[in-house]
C-alpha cells in the first residue's frame, strides 16, 4: 500500500526575525529561555506587541499549528503502521523531514525548544538517526524533486467541498497539502502546482483537524484496522 503524504505548507513557523529581536518584549522572552533573540522562535501568545512592525504578521507567529498537526500525524495508526510521511514547509522555504519514528511532542514547551534546536543545528538529535532534518527548498522542489509527483492536492476553505474519504484515495497518487498559516492565502508555487483544490467542509477548520480526519479516512481505505 502506498504512503500518504501529507504537507503542512507555508508554516508560520521561524525564529525571530532580526528587525524586532532587539523588541523589549523578545529580549526579556530570549532571556528567559537563555538563548540569543534571534535562535527563539517567534511566537504570537508571547510576542504580540513585538510583532506590529512585521510585515504579513496576520500570518505568522503561529508554530502552536505545527505543533498540533505533528502530534495528531504522529500519534496516528497509520504512522504507526509505516503508512504516513509528514512534511513541514515553512513560508521561508525551509522545509522539516520528520522520520516516521519519532515519538509524539506532548509538551509545547519542549516542542519550542526541539524546534529551537533544529533551526540551530539543522537536524536533532545531533547524533545518530535524524528525528527531524531542516533543508532549505521551495515547495514545488520538495514535491517534484523530492518526493517525486507532479502536483498536490490543496485543501483551502473556498475549494470544491469533497469527502475525506475522496480526498484520501487522490492521497495515493498526490501529495495531501494543509495550511500552517492562520490567515490568507497559500504562495504562488502551490497554486502552479494543484492538481485539485478542494476542502472538507463549508467552514474553516483546524489544519490539523483537516489533516487528522484525512489520515482517518487513509486508515479506512488502506484497511489498517484489519
Amino acid at each position: 500500500m502506498r504512503k500518504l503524504r501529507i504537507i503542512m505548507a507555508y508554516s508560520a513557523l521561524e525564529t525571530v526575525p532580526r528587525e524586532i529581536a532587539s523588541h523589549p518584549q523578545i529580549r526579556a522572552y530570549a532571556e528567559r529561555r537563555r538563548k540569543p533573540p534571534t535562535k527563539v522562535i517567534l511566537d504570537k501568545s508571547y510576542h504580540f506587541h513585538a510583532m506590529k512592525s512585521l510585515k504579513d504578521k496576520e500570518m505568522r507567529g503561529r508554530p502552536d499549528m505545527v505543533f498540533a498537526f505533528l502530534l495528531a500525524a504522529l500519534a496516528s495508526p497509520l504512522n504507526q503502521r509505516g503508512l504516513l510521511e509528514v512534511y513541514v514547509h515553512t513560508r521561508d522555504d525551509y522545509v522539516i523531514f520528520v522520520n516516521p519514528k519519532m515519538k509524539p511532542i506532548r509538551s509545547y514547551e519542549r516542542f519550542l525548544g526541539i524546534m529551537e534546536k533544529l533551526f540551530e543545528e539543522g537536524r536533532v538529535p545531533e547524533e545518530g538517526e535524524p528525528l527531524m532534518e531542516i533543508r532549505n527548498m521551495g515547495l514545488e522542489y520538495l514535491v517534484k524533486k523530492v518526493i517525486g509527483t507532479e502536483g498536490i492536492v490543496l485543501l483551502e476553505h473556498g475549494g470544491r467541498l469533497v469527502p475525506p474519504k475522496r480526498i484520501a484515495e487522490m492521497g495515493r497518487e498526490y501529495p495531501i497539502v494543509v495550511q500552517g498559516f492562520p490567515r490568507g492565502d497559500f504562495g504562488l508555487e502551490a497554486y502552479k502546482i494543484a492538481k485539485e483544490k478542494a476542502y472538507i467542509f463549508p467552514t474553516i477548520l483546524d489544519s490539523w483537524l483537516v489533516a487528522d480526519r484525512i489520515i482517518a479516512a487513509y486508515e479506512e481505505i488502506s484497511g489498517v484496522y484489519g
